[in-house]
């Protein structure tokens, strides 16, 4: 039976190979490669990461996570474009995830406010469903496409 330093050692390598992947799947939409797929793996990578941190505990990962997730949410469901302004604002939060696993396996203390200025960033993103912007730009279309809804 595995103990949870173990289970901690499968997490951060699950981390290893999921955050490659997110910040890949942003560079597909942003180099307009974008698919529903991407969004939705890009997603899947975020939601596996912050659920992960919550069996152990890494709060900081967590909260985090639930913002960035929020916004992939809102742009896998149309609510938000990808524009080049929410992109960038998605990259630099799979930076500060990134940086923040890092620093949660090696057991570097994490500053209370580290990542705050990307969390607001992101959080000024989130938009409800009736505020939905009134054009769609790319790769938002894109990304919509073969998306059933919700």
């Amino acid at each position: 039976m595995l103990n949870l330093e173990q289970l901690k050692l499968t997490f951060f390598e699950e981390c290893g190979e999921m955050l490659p992947q997110i910040e890949g799947g942003l560079a597909d939409i942003r180099d307009g490669k974008g698919t529903a797929e991407t969004i939705n793996t890009v997603y899947r990578g975020v939601h596996s990461i912050k659920g992960g941190a919550g069996i152990f505990g890494f709060e900081p990962l967590v909260d985090f996570g639930v913002v960035f997730e929020a916004v992939l949410g809102a742009i896998r469901g149309g609510h938000q474009t990808a524009s080049p302004d929410v992109l960038a604002v998605l990259f630099a939060a799979s930076a500060v995830l990134s940086d923040l696993v890092r620093m949660l396996q090696s057991g570097e203390a994490i500053p209370p406010d580290f990542g705050n200025d990307c969390r607001v960033a992101l959080q000024k993103l989130v938009v409800e469903p009736d505020q939905q912007p009134a054009t769609q730009e790319y790769p938002a279309k894109q990304v919509q496409s073969g998306h059933g809804g919700g």
